[in-house]
């Protein structure tokens, strides 16, 4: 009896230790749930922008605080998509960012607000679009050289007198170069059937070419086209050129993804607007000038990018530009940009097209 006493006291004893491990778990609870009502509490009321609101690059937005009035810069510390920002004025007790220098599309902006005994937070999101609409441009041809009316064009460089041209379509898609005033194949590359080829770029002796959906891009010897590697990556392949020391590839988006030669990786991105809003299905690229030229898909458009913040600063509008009597079977949309640095000209094509054109751009009256 005595042993079923001790028993039962015994497990009475574990039941009080379990219970007070509870109490202590449920103690800690409420503790973190404080510690998550203090960083609400920390986080600072913002009246005005509301979250998301479009401006024009240039633009002095104005940080109105729910209930706190800012007096001096000292306290305060600002970042803009995680980089510190500096352009900032105090007015009125607001805060003025001047957003000149910044890159248009979504501006991720974190402003902390230091005391002596605690740190406040204030998080918003801004767009911004072009303060001015492009220039517009229109065309004359300087000349036509034959194209092969059975190359689906998805990228056009033109380097050494040679031109070089990347085509698309599963089953077609190559690589190939071939003397521009004759249109003679020199060489050519057929890429796997599954594979549906983009756009081309040539740097440093060596040639890339994008893939469509495959999310690869091939790396081939200038001079043998022989396959030296492949890189993997995540969007969808369009166009590729470069710009400085780094290459710069669109996937149909408003996006412009600025990639590391050697590995492929993206260095930076930027967001194509104009003074209406972003501008997609960007296609074909070129840089021209240290400008980024680019085909929109599906128009006669070619639009002049900057390539330091994505504002678009031009547009070129190339209808007509196809000479009908020369088809002799169905074409396709406006593709292809290649330029000639020697004698700064201009070439552009199509896909299936049976010419490519030298053209010479004009400021449209």
């Amino acid at each position: 009896m005595e042993n079923k006493i001790n028993q039962k006291l015994f497990f009475i004893a574990i039941l009080i230790i379990l219970a007070a491990c509870n109490s202590k778990d449920t103690e800690k609870k409420t503790v973190n749930n404080d510690t998550n009502l203090v960083n609400v509490a920390n986080s600072i009321q913002v009246n005005s922008p509301e979250n998301g609101k479009v401006f024009s690059l240039g633009d002095k937005i104005k940080v109105i605080f729910n209930n706190l009035s800012l007096q001096n810069k000292d306290s305060i510390s600002i970042s803009i998509n995680q980089k510190p920002f500096y352009r900032f004025d105090i007015d009125g007790g607001n805060i003025i960012l001047n957003t000149d220098s910044l890159s248009l599309g979504r501006n991720s902006i974190q402003i902390e607000l230091k005391t002596l005994h605690e740190s406040k937070f204030a998080q918003l999101q801004v767009v911004l679009k072009a303060a001015h609409p492009p220039l517009e441009y229109t065309y004359k041809v300087i000349k036509s050289f034959p194209h092969d009316d059975k190359s689906y064009t998805q990228g056009l460089e033109f380097y050494n007198g040679i031109m070089y041209e990347g085509s698309g379509q599963y089953g077609e898609s190559m690589l190939r170069r071939y003397k521009l005033e004759t249109g003679q194949l020199l060489q050519s590359y057929n890429l796997p059937n599954n594979v549906f080829g983009e756009g081309i770029v040539i740097y440093k002796n060596k040639i890339y070419q994008l893939t469509w959906q495959s999310h690869i891009a091939y790396e081939y010897d200038l001079e043998s086209f022989k396959l030296i590697r492949t890189f993997e990556f995540n969007t969808e392949g369009w166009g590729i050129t470069k710009y400085n020391d780094l290459l710069v590839m669109s996937d149909g988006s408003n996006t412009l993804y600025f990639l590391n030669p050697e590995t492929f990786t993206e260095v930076k991105r930027i967001e194509v607007y104009n003074h209406i809003g972003p501008v997609t299905y960007l296609n074909e690229l070129e840089n021209i000038g240290g400008k980024i030229y680019a085909n929109v898909y599906q128009t006669d458009d070619i639009v002049i990018i900057n390539p330091e913040n994505g504002v678009v600063e031009g547009k070129i509008n190339f209808k007509n530009l196809l000479n009908k009597n020369k088809v002799k079977r169905q074409v396709d949309v406006l593709n292809g940009i290649a330029y000639d640095f020697a004698t700064k000209r201009m070439f552009v094509t199509g896909k299936y097209w049976p010419e490519i054109y030298q053209v010479e751009i004009m400021a449209k009256k």
